[in-house]
């Protein structure tokens, strides 16, 4: 039997993210497209526009206060107009020499409005007189005076709620987004039973799919459950054409990944005319990881050790599912930067397997006042495989091999 393949840590995120088949194109409402990603950029106002809607040449301001004309000075007393209405009704779109006019945060602004000054830098003398006591600079408070460039909202970026509200706002009432991978959930362990039910001989506590199926779901997809398969590749393949039947774009495994007699997900795939990119990971702490192709599904089973699963979650599952969805690498490559590493306890040995890189869980230290320090983790050992968590940490470090002083690779925890 061949050595099974193995790759390390970044070529094994390159292979779950790369030449995936990312869903369909759809133009739907944008009311209905909270969670999805877009499909292409989309242009919104310009940066300085006091509102979204607003056209060129509109001015609001930027705060409760009054507005100036030019030529005034601290310590000037203006007379105070209370609306630009008054202004309007003689048809004046600029603010008299020795006037000022109250204005709230986002009140539309005469043409030629100089300034801002905040309320609490003025005092009001009664009789409709204000005193300026510290002069705002020439276009302080004033927004829209600017164009700019517009707002654009890159392809794959999320559609939060928030975005929907600038984007109505703006008048956009369509956008393209990508459709959603429809994801399969299967369980491979015939001793796996609900943390509910007291255990009998033989039997293990499901601690996986517990949180598995709900951190799926936490990136808007929707999760089909396949339930508890028996180990083997007979079981294992009845699933896997279930799973072509209902038309699944990625199934996730959890169990059927190890070295034990039982545990041939890689050829259960490999029978039925799938493709094995790679069924082993050179990480120690999280080596049991597959993933393939099968029929257009990606296949990736994940380790049934709880650490290791939910390490491989947010590493590599996290990212395969956020790619196919559309999501650009901004919210999924955590390869893209790298930390020092202040090492709180010595990595484990690595069994004479020194090309193999390092599983350790972190925090990130505090942030340094010199911006050009690269930013540091504080590392350590998980205290046990048998727990999806790790007290006191924010995430998952990845040590390369030696020499020692490399930077790490940091992922945060979902």
């Amino acid at each position: 039997m061949p050595a099974p393949i193995a790759v390390n840590p970044l070529e094994a995120l390159a292979a779950v993210t790369g030449k995936i088949k990312q869903g369909t194109v759809e133009r739907i409402n944008l009311e209905s497209a909270a969670g999805r990603y877009l499909a292409e950029p989309l242009h919104g106002a310009s940066r300085s526009a006091g509102q979204p809607a607003d056209p060129p040449g509109i001015l609001r301001s930027s705060c409760d206060g009054y507005a100036l004309p030019d030529g005034c000075g601290a310590g000037d007393r203006l007379s105070l107009r209370e609306k630009l209405a008054d202004l309007a009704a003689h048809g004046d779109r600029q603010i008299p020499s020795g006037s000022a006019i109250r204005v709230e945060t986002g009140a539309l602004l005469p043409g030629k409005t100089w300034g801002i000054l905040p309320a609490e830098d003025g005092t009001l003398l009664g009789a409709g007189e204000l005193r300026i006591e510290r002069l705002p600079q020439a276009g302080e408070g004033i927004l829209g005076r600017d164009n700019g460039k517009p707002v654009v909202f890159e392809a794959g970026t999320l559609l939060s709620t928030r975005h929907q509200a600038y984007l109505l706002a703006a008048g956009v009432e369509k956008v393209c987004v990508h459709s959603t991978p429809r994801v399969g959930m299967l369980l491979l362990g015939d001793e796996l039973t609900d943390l509910k039910i007291d255990l009998e001989d033989g039997q293990v506590h499901d601690l996986n799919g517990y949180w598995l199926r709900d951190a799926i779901e936490a990136l808007g997809l929707e999760v089909i459950s396949l339930g508890i398969s028996e180990d083997g590749p007979t079981g294992l393949q009845k699933h896997l054409v279930r799973c072509h039947t209902r038309q699944l774009d990625v199934l996730i495994l959890s169990g059927g990944t190890g070295s034990g007699l039982t545990d041939r997900t890689a050829e259960a795939i490999q029978e039925l005319n799938g493709n094995v990119l790679f069924e082993k990971l050179s990480l120690h702490g999280c080596d049991s990881l597959v993933f393939g192709k099968l029929n257009n599904m990606d296949v990736l089973g994940l380790s049934g050790r709880p650490l290791s699963c939910s390490a491989a979650f947010d590493l590599f599952c996290r990212p395969l599912l956020l790619a196919r969805s559309g999501a650009s690498k901004g919210y999924w490559n955590w390869a893209s930067m790298t930390y020092l590493d202040e090492i709180l306890t010595p990595p484990p040995p690595l069994n004479n397997r020194p090309e193999d890189w390092c599983l350790r869980v972190g925090k990130l230290c505090d942030h340094s006042a010199e911006a050009l320090i690269q930013p540091t983790v504080k590392t350590w050992n998980p205290e046990t495989l048998f727990s999806p968590v790790a007290a006191g940490s924010e995430g998952w470090v990845l040590r390369p091999p030696e020499p020692e002083g490399k930077p790490v690779f940091f992922a945060r925890q979902q």
